[in-house]
């Protein structure tokens, strides 16, 4: 039981905290201490999705802050983009980014693009939940699609010592 709410601390953290993951430690808890894989997953995504989730409601609040969208609407850089040498050897990754910003534009694309960052970590949870801050996706959808995706992972990922005869 300590094992799970450690693991539930633990996907907390690991939330804010991008050098503390979640997966050490739940390869470590299964294969030392015999405590369930599913239940060890599962704390450690409800864990994470609330860390994920008050870093997206907190980033969308302020987005919406008055006092800030004065700031950057006075403090906005304009002139020539940077050219030469290192514009073109930026163009490609700029490009691909500007690719994936056209996908989370998308409503209907939002929250597959939620869901393949919660499974895999690419782009970054972390990233996508501060991204998607600035779009209409609900905070429930968010919650729930991030819950299901970390669940998905951190449970396949406490599964491996068994599947490997550890």
């Amino acid at each position: 039981m300590i094992a799970v709410l450690t693991a539930a601390v633990v996907g907390l953290l690991s939330a804010f905290l991008p050098f503390t993951p979640a997966e050490p430690y739940l390869l470590a808890a299964v294969a030392t201490a015999g405590t369930p894989p599913v239940a060890l997953g599962v704390a450690a995504a409800a864990g994470q999705t609330a860390g994920k989730t008050l870093i997206f409601l907190g980033t969308r609040g302020a987005i919406r802050s008055p006092w800030l969208r004065r700031r950057l609407t006075r403090h906005t850089p304009t002139g020539p983009t940077p050219a030469g040498r290192w514009g073109t050897a930026l163009a490609r990754p700029r490009a691909a980014g500007t690719r994936l910003v056209a996908v989370l534009e998308r409503p209907r694309q939002t929250t597959g693009v939620l869901l393949v960052s919660a499974v895999t970590g690419f782009p970054p949870l972390l990233a996508t939940s501060v991204y998607l801050a600035r779009t209409p996706l609900r905070p429930v959808a968010f919650a729930a699609t991030c819950l299901l995706g970390r669940t998905i992972r951190f449970v396949a990922i406490a599964l491996t010592p068994r599947l490997v005869g550890y």
